[in-house]
């Protein structure tokens, strides 16, 4: 059930696509990636992935902007968003999640999590 669900994972560094693809794919998920938000909104409207883990900061396109196109487009508006980022201002924590939970994303998680948590985290949001 939701070890066949098709992430996408949007992120502009092939590091952290390779480090968290490698470990959704070793937990049962497909994956598929994107290095930025233009590349997200047609990855999401042509493959519909269960979930997408989108990074907030990336060129071409942030995540947020996608996240908001993916959400007027009514062929994506359902789609499971999570933010994940490297950035948050440690001054005003709550203005990523605020931002997050505006747009309609599920989660906003920190880059640098165990892998093994960030494999938990997925499959609760595909629960959700």
């Amino acid at each position: 059930m939701t070890d066949q669900a098709l992430i996408l994972l949007v992120d502009d560094e092939p590091d952290i696509l390779t480090l968290y693809q490698t470990a959704l794919v070793q937990a049962g998920f497909q994956v598929i990636t994107a290095a930025n938000g233009a590349e997200a909104i047609e990855t999401a409207k042509q493959k519909h992935p269960s979930l997408i883990l989108i990074d907030v900061k990336m060129p071409v396109m942030d995540g947020v902007e996608a996240a908001i196109k993916i959400r007027e487009n009514p062929e994506t508006a359902n789609s499971k968003i999570v933010f994940l980022t490297a950035f948050s201002d440690p001054a005003k924590p709550e203005v990523d999640v605020k931002a997050a939970k505006e747009i309609g994303a599920l989660d906003f998680i920190k880059k640098g999590i165990p892998l093994t948590e960030l494999v938990d985290k997925v499959r609760q949001y595909l629960t959700l």
